[in-house]
């Protein structure tokens, strides 16, 4: 029996992103515990919705803090925001509109702060040459995390496998969707 909070917050994660009024009896099935496990580790719906967030907001800030630093040629840079997609996804699926997260004034301040760095990280591939220069950095960053939510939940349901989904995003994040 799984009782790693972390690992019930991943399997929750995805439990509220394919059905949002999931029970916390729902959610401890899916994640393969008890119901009265999933209630020692987070004792309300609310706080297990926050915990979730709290992991998503490190998660990007964690990716976003790899790619701040790194000084490699900005391809390799976005390989690695594209690679580790998934707190992307998993903000705009969840933290942007779950009412118990959309509520919480800190976990709002820092979607928006994460948001800025990537807005940031696409004018830097604006000013590298490798992304448009056409379009505002804001669309770009929109499109990534719209792109990201989208392999997300196409993975979930199985219709791609985990290993493509990096290189659809990068593919229509460079390329678009032209022949």
């Amino acid at each position: 029996m799984r009782t790693d909070a972390a690992e019930v917050l991943d399997s929750a994660i995805a439990v509220l992103a394919k059905d949002r009024a999931a029970s916390m009896q729902v959610i401890a099935a899916r994640a393969g515990i008890s119901r009265a496990t999933l209630v020692r580790l987070f004792p309300t719906r609310k706080l297990l919705v926050q915990a979730m967030a709290e992991k998503i907001l490190d998660d990007c800030d964690r990716v976003l803090t790899r790619t701040e630093a790194d000084s490699a040629p900005m391809d390799q840079v976005l390989g690695v925001l594209v690679a580790e997609y998934t707190p992307f996804a998993q903000l705009w699926n969840l933290v942007y509109v779950d009412p118990d997260v959309s509520g919480l004034p800190e976990a709002s301040t820092r979607a928006k702060a994460i948001f800025i760095r990537t807005v940031k990280l696409m004018e830097r591939g604006q000013k590298s040459g490798l992304l448009r220069h056409d379009m505002p950095a804001t669309w770009l960053a929109s499109t990534f995390c719209g792109l990201a939510e989208t392999a997300w939940e196409l993975t979930l349901e199985g219709h791609m496998g985990a290993r493509q989904a990096p290189d659809f995003i990068n593919a229509i994040l460079l390329h678009g969707a032209a022949a």
